[in-house]
Protein backbone atom coordinates (compact mmCIF):
# COMPACT_ATOMS: atom_id res chain seq x y z
CA UNK A 1 0.00 0.00 0.00
CA UNK A 2 1.39 3.49 -1.05
CA UNK A 3 2.12 5.32 2.66
CA UNK A 4 2.13 8.92 0.87
CA UNK A 5 -1.13 8.46 -0.18
CA UNK A 6 -2.90 6.72 2.96
CA UNK A 7 -1.41 10.10 4.47
CA UNK A 8 -2.64 12.26 2.38
CA UNK A 9 -6.11 10.52 2.38
CA UNK A 10 -6.00 10.66 6.02
CA UNK A 11 -4.57 14.08 6.70
CA UNK A 12 -7.39 14.94 4.00
CA UNK A 13 -10.39 13.75 6.70
CA UNK A 14 -8.55 15.91 9.29
CA UNK A 15 -8.30 19.32 6.97
CA UNK A 16 -12.58 18.43 5.98
CA UNK A 17 -13.55 17.81 9.83
CA UNK A 18 -12.08 21.64 10.82
CA UNK A 19 -13.45 22.87 7.46
CA UNK A 20 -16.71 21.49 8.28
CA UNK A 21 -16.80 23.76 11.84
CA UNK A 22 -16.05 26.49 9.88
CA UNK A 23 -18.35 26.24 7.50
CA UNK A 24 -21.36 25.71 9.87
CA UNK A 25 -20.29 28.82 11.89
CA UNK A 26 -20.07 30.86 8.83
CA UNK A 27 -23.44 29.95 7.63
CA UNK A 28 -25.17 30.67 11.02
CA UNK A 29 -24.85 34.42 9.56
CA UNK A 30 -24.08 34.73 6.15
CA UNK A 31 -26.43 31.58 4.69
CA UNK A 32 -24.98 28.51 3.26
CA UNK A 33 -25.55 29.44 -0.13
CA UNK A 34 -23.21 32.61 0.50
CA UNK A 35 -20.50 30.63 1.82
CA UNK A 36 -20.56 27.83 -0.89
CA UNK A 37 -19.81 30.55 -3.19
CA UNK A 38 -17.43 32.36 -1.51
CA UNK A 39 -15.56 29.51 -0.37
CA UNK A 40 -14.75 28.82 -4.20
CA UNK A 41 -13.81 32.36 -5.14
CA UNK A 42 -11.24 32.63 -1.95
CA UNK A 43 -10.17 29.03 -2.73
CA UNK A 44 -9.86 30.14 -6.22
CA UNK A 45 -7.66 33.20 -5.17
CA UNK A 46 -5.61 31.21 -2.87
CA UNK A 47 -4.81 28.87 -6.05
CA UNK A 48 -4.28 31.67 -8.72
CA UNK A 49 -1.70 33.06 -6.11
CA UNK A 50 0.30 29.89 -5.97
CA UNK A 51 -0.07 29.07 -9.61
CA UNK A 52 1.39 32.88 -10.21
CA UNK A 53 4.45 32.16 -7.52
CA UNK A 54 5.14 28.73 -9.16
CA UNK A 55 4.86 29.55 -12.85
CA UNK A 56 4.26 32.94 -13.79
CA UNK A 57 0.93 32.56 -14.45
CA UNK A 58 -2.52 32.69 -12.86
CA UNK A 59 -3.32 28.94 -13.88
CA UNK A 60 -2.42 26.15 -15.95
CA UNK A 61 -2.00 26.98 -19.86
CA UNK A 62 -1.07 23.94 -21.74
CA UNK A 63 -3.45 21.38 -20.55
CA UNK A 64 -5.01 18.97 -23.22
CA UNK A 65 -8.80 19.51 -23.94
CA UNK A 66 -9.69 16.13 -22.05
CA UNK A 67 -7.91 17.26 -19.22
CA UNK A 68 -10.16 19.95 -19.37
CA UNK A 69 -13.06 18.38 -20.12
CA UNK A 70 -12.85 15.80 -17.15
CA UNK A 71 -11.16 18.54 -14.58
CA UNK A 72 -14.28 20.79 -15.23
CA UNK A 73 -16.77 18.63 -15.08
CA UNK A 74 -15.27 16.78 -12.16
CA UNK A 75 -15.34 20.61 -10.54
CA UNK A 76 -19.10 21.12 -11.43
CA UNK A 77 -20.38 17.51 -10.64
CA UNK A 78 -18.59 17.20 -7.28
CA UNK A 79 -18.45 20.77 -5.85
CA UNK A 80 -21.80 22.36 -7.37
CA UNK A 81 -24.58 19.58 -8.34
CA UNK A 82 -23.77 16.66 -5.57
CA UNK A 83 -23.90 19.84 -2.63
CA UNK A 84 -27.23 21.47 -3.88
CA UNK A 85 -28.22 18.13 -3.92
CA UNK A 86 -27.36 17.01 -0.46
CA UNK A 87 -27.93 20.15 0.83
CA UNK A 88 -31.68 20.13 -0.18
CA UNK A 89 -31.49 15.99 1.06
CA UNK A 90 -30.78 17.79 4.89
CA UNK A 91 -34.16 19.96 4.34
CA UNK A 92 -36.44 16.88 3.07
CA UNK A 93 -34.87 14.32 5.20
CA UNK A 94 -32.48 15.74 7.76
CA UNK A 95 -28.61 15.49 8.05
CA UNK A 96 -28.57 12.21 10.10
CA UNK A 97 -30.00 9.61 6.96
CA UNK A 98 -28.44 12.30 4.77
CA UNK A 99 -25.14 11.42 6.14
CA UNK A 100 -25.91 7.68 6.77
CA UNK A 101 -26.86 7.18 2.70
CA UNK A 102 -23.55 9.26 2.20
CA UNK A 103 -21.53 6.87 3.39
CA UNK A 104 -22.07 4.88 0.60
CA UNK A 105 -20.02 7.04 -1.37
CA UNK A 106 -16.64 4.95 -0.87
CA UNK A 107 -18.89 2.01 -2.11
CA UNK A 108 -20.16 3.78 -4.90
CA UNK A 109 -16.94 4.74 -5.80
CA UNK A 110 -15.13 1.54 -5.84
CA UNK A 111 -17.42 -0.16 -8.06
CA UNK A 112 -17.12 2.79 -10.57
CA UNK A 113 -13.66 2.53 -10.44
CA UNK A 114 -13.57 -0.96 -10.83
CA UNK A 115 -15.86 -0.60 -14.15
CA UNK A 116 -14.38 2.43 -15.57
CA UNK A 117 -10.65 2.55 -14.55
CA UNK A 118 -10.09 -0.68 -14.14
CA UNK A 119 -9.03 -0.80 -10.63
CA UNK A 120 -8.70 -3.75 -8.98
CA UNK A 121 -9.36 -4.18 -5.01
CA UNK A 122 -7.97 -6.88 -2.91
CA UNK A 123 -10.82 -9.13 -0.34
CA UNK A 124 -8.50 -7.37 2.40
CA UNK A 125 -9.58 -3.77 0.78
CA UNK A 126 -12.95 -4.63 0.22
CA UNK A 127 -13.26 -6.09 3.90
CA UNK A 128 -11.75 -2.86 4.81
CA UNK A 129 -13.64 -0.44 3.26
CA UNK A 130 -16.94 -2.07 3.92
CA UNK A 131 -16.06 -2.08 7.99
CA UNK A 132 -15.12 1.35 7.53
CA UNK A 133 -18.42 2.71 6.21
CA UNK A 134 -20.03 0.23 7.99
CA UNK A 135 -18.90 1.95 11.77
CA UNK A 136 -19.52 5.37 10.08
CA UNK A 137 -23.12 4.13 9.24
CA UNK A 138 -23.29 3.19 12.97
CA UNK A 139 -22.03 6.39 14.49
CA UNK A 140 -24.15 8.49 12.41
CA UNK A 141 -27.05 6.75 13.35
CA UNK A 142 -26.36 6.94 17.19
CA UNK A 143 -25.80 10.10 17.02
CA UNK A 144 -28.48 11.58 19.45
CA UNK A 145 -30.31 15.16 17.72
CA UNK A 146 -33.07 17.23 18.94
CA UNK A 147 -33.68 17.86 15.22
CA UNK A 148 -33.84 14.33 13.58
CA UNK A 149 -37.43 13.78 14.74
CA UNK A 150 -38.95 16.69 12.72
CA UNK A 151 -37.97 14.95 9.60
CA UNK A 152 -39.83 12.36 7.86
CA UNK A 153 -39.07 9.71 5.16
CA UNK A 154 -38.95 11.66 1.82
CA UNK A 155 -38.62 9.25 -1.69
CA UNK A 156 -37.11 12.59 -2.56
CA UNK A 157 -35.14 13.36 -0.54
CA UNK A 158 -33.68 10.09 -0.45
CA UNK A 159 -32.88 10.07 -3.80
CA UNK A 160 -31.45 13.57 -3.29
CA UNK A 161 -28.85 12.25 -1.27
CA UNK A 162 -28.50 9.01 -3.20
CA UNK A 163 -28.11 11.70 -6.24
CA UNK A 164 -25.79 13.64 -4.10
CA UNK A 165 -23.67 10.67 -3.04
CA UNK A 166 -22.90 9.57 -6.79
CA UNK A 167 -22.50 12.86 -7.47
CA UNK A 168 -19.25 12.96 -5.25
CA UNK A 169 -18.47 9.82 -6.64
CA UNK A 170 -18.43 10.63 -9.86
CA UNK A 171 -16.87 13.83 -9.25
CA UNK A 172 -13.31 11.92 -7.87
CA UNK A 173 -12.89 9.77 -10.47
CA UNK A 174 -13.18 12.41 -13.33
CA UNK A 175 -10.67 14.49 -11.05
CA UNK A 176 -8.54 11.62 -10.93
CA UNK A 177 -9.15 10.58 -14.52
CA UNK A 178 -8.42 14.40 -15.75
CA UNK A 179 -5.34 14.76 -13.37
CA UNK A 180 -3.62 11.62 -14.20
CA UNK A 181 0.06 12.32 -12.84
CA UNK A 182 0.16 16.04 -13.22
CA UNK A 183 0.60 18.50 -10.22
CA UNK A 184 -2.39 18.14 -7.57
CA UNK A 185 -3.00 21.73 -6.82
CA UNK A 186 -2.94 22.68 -10.32
CA UNK A 187 -5.29 20.29 -11.39
CA UNK A 188 -7.40 21.46 -7.95
CA UNK A 189 -7.38 24.94 -9.54
CA UNK A 190 -9.63 24.08 -12.72
CA UNK A 191 -12.01 21.79 -10.76
CA UNK A 192 -12.08 25.17 -8.03
CA UNK A 193 -12.73 27.07 -10.90
CA UNK A 194 -15.16 25.44 -12.59
CA UNK A 195 -17.14 24.75 -9.27
CA UNK A 196 -17.16 28.60 -8.94
CA UNK A 197 -18.59 29.14 -12.32
CA UNK A 198 -21.16 26.98 -12.21
CA UNK A 199 -21.99 29.04 -8.75
CA UNK A 200 -22.24 32.26 -9.74
CA UNK A 201 -24.46 30.97 -12.47
CA UNK A 202 -26.81 29.48 -10.23
CA UNK A 203 -26.70 32.96 -7.76
CA UNK A 204 -27.78 35.23 -11.40
CA UNK A 205 -30.36 32.60 -11.81
CA UNK A 206 -31.47 32.28 -8.03
CA UNK A 207 -31.46 36.29 -7.43
CA UNK A 208 -28.95 36.08 -4.85
CA UNK A 209 -26.59 38.26 -6.14
CA UNK A 210 -28.21 41.18 -4.16
CA UNK A 211 -27.66 38.99 -0.70
CA UNK A 212 -23.92 38.63 -1.39
CA UNK A 213 -23.31 41.96 -2.18
CA UNK A 214 -25.46 43.06 1.26
CA UNK A 215 -22.68 40.48 3.06
CA UNK A 216 -19.99 42.90 1.34
CA UNK A 217 -21.20 46.13 2.13
CA UNK A 218 -21.93 45.07 5.69
CA UNK A 219 -18.47 43.41 6.12
CA UNK A 220 -17.31 46.96 5.32
CA UNK A 221 -19.54 48.76 7.41
CA UNK A 222 -21.76 50.23 4.54
CA UNK A 223 -25.31 50.07 3.58
CA UNK A 224 -28.83 49.63 5.94
CA UNK A 225 -27.38 46.70 7.79
CA UNK A 226 -23.86 48.42 8.66
CA UNK A 227 -24.68 48.42 12.79
CA UNK A 228 -21.32 47.83 14.79
CA UNK A 229 -22.62 44.49 15.65
CA UNK A 230 -23.44 43.49 12.30
CA UNK A 231 -20.32 44.55 10.70
CA UNK A 232 -18.47 42.80 13.65
CA UNK A 233 -20.04 39.66 12.87
CA UNK A 234 -20.40 39.10 9.44
CA UNK A 235 -16.45 40.30 9.36
CA UNK A 236 -15.83 37.25 11.83
CA UNK A 237 -17.66 35.26 9.71
CA UNK A 238 -15.87 36.12 6.78
CA UNK A 239 -12.64 35.38 8.58
CA UNK A 240 -13.84 31.89 10.01
CA UNK A 241 -15.07 31.29 6.37
CA UNK A 242 -11.43 32.34 4.78
CA UNK A 243 -9.99 29.48 7.41
CA UNK A 244 -11.93 26.73 5.92
CA UNK A 245 -11.73 27.75 2.12
CA UNK A 246 -7.70 27.21 2.99
CA UNK A 247 -7.93 24.24 5.00
CA UNK A 248 -10.87 22.83 2.95
CA UNK A 249 -11.24 23.13 -1.00
CA UNK A 250 -7.41 24.20 -1.18
CA UNK A 251 -5.58 22.32 0.68
CA UNK A 252 -7.71 19.48 1.74
CA UNK A 253 -9.23 18.77 -1.87
CA UNK A 254 -5.98 18.90 -3.56
CA UNK A 255 -4.47 16.40 -1.12
CA UNK A 256 -7.70 14.19 -1.77
CA UNK A 257 -6.36 14.35 -4.97
CA UNK A 258 -3.17 13.97 -4.16
CA UNK A 259 -4.37 10.34 -2.07
CA UNK A 260 -6.73 9.35 -5.42
CA UNK A 261 -3.65 9.62 -7.82
CA UNK A 262 -1.78 7.21 -5.78
CA UNK A 263 -4.49 4.79 -4.29
CA UNK A 264 -7.46 2.95 -5.89
CA UNK A 265 -10.60 5.46 -5.60
CA UNK A 266 -12.29 3.73 -3.13
CA UNK A 267 -9.81 3.41 -0.94
CA UNK A 268 -8.94 7.03 -1.15
CA UNK A 269 -12.58 7.76 -0.96
CA UNK A 270 -13.06 5.45 2.12
CA UNK A 271 -10.18 7.26 3.91
CA UNK A 272 -11.57 10.60 3.29
CA UNK A 273 -15.15 9.75 4.82
CA UNK A 274 -13.96 9.43 8.30
CA UNK A 275 -15.03 12.90 9.10
CA UNK A 276 -18.12 11.83 10.82
CA UNK A 277 -15.93 9.88 13.25
CA UNK A 278 -13.20 12.72 13.63
CA UNK A 279 -16.35 15.14 14.68
CA UNK A 280 -17.06 13.12 17.40
CA UNK A 281 -14.74 13.58 19.92
CA UNK A 282 -14.64 17.42 19.33
CA UNK A 283 -18.03 17.58 20.00
CA UNK A 284 -17.55 16.38 23.08
CA UNK A 285 -15.15 18.15 24.41
CA UNK A 286 -15.40 21.16 22.33
CA UNK A 287 -19.12 21.35 22.23
CA UNK A 288 -20.07 19.07 25.38
CA UNK A 289 -22.48 17.19 23.94
CA UNK A 290 -24.07 14.01 24.59
CA UNK A 291 -21.84 10.58 23.21
CA UNK A 292 -24.05 7.63 22.67
CA UNK A 293 -22.53 3.93 22.68
CA UNK A 294 -23.39 3.49 19.34
CA UNK A 295 -21.40 6.94 18.43
CA UNK A 296 -18.80 5.63 19.91
CA UNK A 297 -18.97 1.76 18.67
CA UNK A 298 -19.31 3.02 15.12
CA UNK A 299 -16.12 5.03 15.29
CA UNK A 300 -14.07 1.99 16.66
CA UNK A 301 -15.66 -0.23 14.18
CA UNK A 302 -14.72 2.42 11.37
CA UNK A 303 -10.83 3.02 12.63
CA UNK A 304 -10.43 -0.62 12.73
CA UNK A 305 -11.98 -0.68 8.93
CA UNK A 306 -8.89 1.91 8.05
CA UNK A 307 -6.54 -0.09 9.70
CA UNK A 308 -6.91 -3.01 7.66
CA UNK A 309 -6.87 -0.68 4.69
CA UNK A 310 -3.22 0.73 5.73
CA UNK A 311 -2.08 -3.32 5.83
Amino acid sequence: MNELGIAAGLVTAVLWTATALCFEAASRRIGSFTVNVLRLLVAALLFMGLSLWRTGHPGPHDLAVATWRDLALSGLVGFVVADLMLFQAFVLIGARLSMLIYASVPAMTGLAGFFFLGERLTSTNIFGMSITSAGIGLAIVGKRTAKTASHSLSRKGILLALGGSAGQAAGLLLGKRGAGTMDAFSATEVRVLAGLVGFCVIAVLARQLPHLGAVFKTAVGLGRAGKEVDVRATRRSLLILIVGSLLGPFLGVSLGLVSTQLLAAGIASTLMSIVPVLLIPISAIAFREPVTFMEVAGAVVALLGVALLTI
